[in-house]
């Protein structure tokens, strides 16, 4: 979930999503689980599908980022189209503010799909990450994208929300692995959702030589047991609110 903000010069609440090129034609209007203790709402949408709410996860993208000064890792044009995004999610406060939000991409058909190979691609262990993109791409790799936190709330209350979105894009998309890449101390939140970091990937100069960003993976078959056991029973009620009753366990389906 490197930080790529949205925008250049155009305003992307101006911009129309186009149909999607999601697994299994995937399209629905927002689906909100309300979660425990915060007062928070977590939502999930598709952006052909929830046009207006897109267009605020865009725009909250573009200001974030912007603030962070790292604008140059984003093709504006992509991603607010929502052409390749299979799904996203925001979390809304009681006052409807969008405190947060976050997309994924996937599953890819083909590792060159994946922004992490331009991410690592001059710094070392681009082989290494090749090489396990074309390991795991026949059982299906969806990657988060566009990860950001706002203003308004508590940023590791939001971003530990943003994390608990990993099991329920695994049974929507119908992918075993999911992976995102972003820095050392962001990922170490995200630890507590069952994802690891990859330590045998050097962390890569990106966006700039000032960052240093690190690969995550969840594995559906392991993340029961590697996430922790609080937020392991949240991620399966989200699911269930979001995608609706099925098997949750670590099994593959």
């Amino acid at each position: 979930m490197t930080i790529e903000p949205l925008g250049k010069d155009a305003s992307a609440s101006r911009l129309t999503p186009m149909t999607s090129r999601r697994s299994a034609n995937l399209s629905f209007t927002p689906r909100s689980s309300t979660c425990d203790a915060s007062s928070l709402t977590l939502v999930a949408a598709t952006p052909d599908a929830a046009p207006d709410l897109w267009s605020r996860y865009v725009d909250g993208a573009w200001a974030s980022y912007s603030r962070h000064g790292v604008t140059v890792a984003l093709d504006i044009d992509e991603v607010a189209s929502g052409a390749t995004t299979s799904v996203f999610y925001v979390v809304l406060g009681e006052d409807g503010t969008m405190l947060g939000g976050v997309r994924a991409q996937g599953p890819y058909t083909v590792v060159e799909q994946s922004h992490v190979l331009t991410e690592w691609e001059n710094s070392p262990g681009l082989d290494i990450v090749t090489a396990q993109l074309q390991a795991r791409l026949p059982q299906g790799i969806v990657e988060m994208k566009s990860a950001w936190v706002g203003n308004g709330g508590s940023g590791r209350v939001v971003s530990g929300l943003l994390a608990r979105t990993a099991l329920p894009t695994l049974h929507l998309v119908g992918a075993r692995y999911l992976f995102a890449s972003a820095a050392d101390h962001v990922l170490r939140q995200w630890e507590a959702s069952g994802g690891r970091i990859d330590t045998s990937v050097p962390a890569a100069a990106y966006p700039s030589d000032q960052y240093r960003t690190r690969m995550m993976w969840w594995d559906r078959q392991t993340i029961a047991r590697e996430a922790r056991a609080e937020v392991w029973a949240a991620m399966q009620l989200d699911a269930m609110v979001l995608n609706g009753p099925s098997d949750y366990s670590s099994a593959v389906a």
